[in-house]
């Protein structure tokens, strides 16, 4: 069986269109800096759209790696790519005050992740492009894997394409950032962001509240708390690699041990609630869980700083703290 999507690399996408254009990339975070900084050394004209010096450290970041930075209104006047990275809840507010009435027929609108377009907290004019592009891993890694000569896989889409070029921006923008040096992929802004919000319920979130609940089982059970952190944290980080490289089966047929085998075969299973997974998908698909996160967001985060302290505060982030102080990082 061979993939069906076009895979775009670096032969398939020419960097020609950004020749004389000039993106500002709005945000200064850590997908700011990364994107920001492979697009210069892509020989792009990059700016930077910054939040009020006093309030956001994003401005003296980028100026102190070299970067001309201004307002976030005066950077959409002079672009004529805006690339918004700021976080999703955050765009409406920046956007609607500083974006919008600046915006000038034929520009691009560009983002992340789908989000705000997808769900209609922005909704552009009609006379402009607007684009996606995501690199599928975070900014550090964006970074550290381009100045390797490699790049991270991403994901390209169009919303509106009023020039009859979105894509062909998109993809350059991609390429700039390194992306097409491993493999970019077009797809819908509905696909990328329910996609992205799905993986970051179930993916990340089971993978984090599995380890702990390893560590408190085998804690309350007698277990040295030190050893009980090591098998829930570290254990994990052993055999990524391995099965990106490999993959699933050939991990577990020639790299792991034959107990480790049928134990992932056998008990496994018996972890994942596929019910509920399938649950959360569905959810994502009505926008639920987008509404419950703007909600959420609006209110100033409740529920979010709520558990932020109950979990900073928690026995096994303590143990965490001097595990990493014993044993170290390598």
């Amino acid at each position: 069986m061979s993939f069906t999507e076009k895979i775009y690399r670096d032969e398939d996408v020419s960097m020609d269109i950004l020749n004389g254009q000039t993106i500002a990339i709005i945000g200064y975070g850590s997908q700011g800096k990364a994107q920001a900084n492979n697009l210069r050394d892509s020989n792009v004209k990059v700016i930077i759209g910054a939040g009020p010096k006093w309030r956001y450290p994003d401005w003296e970041n980028a100026e102190k790696d070299g970067f001309e930075v201004m307002s976030i209104a005066d950077a959409v006047k002079q672009a004529d790519i805006v690339h918004i990275l700021l976080q999703d809840p955050a765009q409406p507010a920046a956007y609607y005050e500083s974006i919008h009435e600046h915006l000038r027929e034929g520009q691009t609108l560009s983002f992340a992740h789908g989000f705000a377009i997808l769900y209609g907290t922005i909704q552009p004019p009609e006379n402009v492009d607007v684009i996606l592009f995501v690199p599928n891993g975070p900014g550090p890694v964006v970074r550290q894997k381009y100045l390797e000569g490699s790049g991270i896989y991403g994901a390209v889409s169009v919303d509106q394409d009023y020039s009859g070029k979105a894509k062909e921006k998109a993809l350059a923008i991609a390429k700039g950032v390194g992306s097409t040096r491993v493999g970019t992929v077009y797809l819908s802004f509905q696909k990328e962001t329910e996609g992205d919000n799905f993986e970051e319920q179930v993916l990340y979130g089971g993978t984090i509240h599995l380890m702990r609940a390893i560590y408190e089982i085998m804690s309350e059970n007698g277990y040295p708390k030190s050893f009980a952190y090591a098998k829930a944290i570290r254990s994990i980080r052993s055999i990524i690699d391995d099965i990106d490289e490999v993959g699933i089966e050939e991990y577990l047929t020639k790299r792991a041990s034959r107990t480790c085998e049928f134990a992932v075969r056998t008990s496994g299973p018996r972890v994942i609630n596929y019910d509920e997974i399938k649950k959360i998908f569905e959810e994502t698909e009505r926008g639920e869980f987008a509404k419950n996160w703007l909600v959420e967001f609006n209110h100033g985060m409740p529920v979010l700083n709520r558990l932020r302290r109950t979990w900073k505060d928690s026995d096994m982030e303590e143990v965490g703290k001097e595990w990493r102080a014993k044993f170290g990082m390598s």
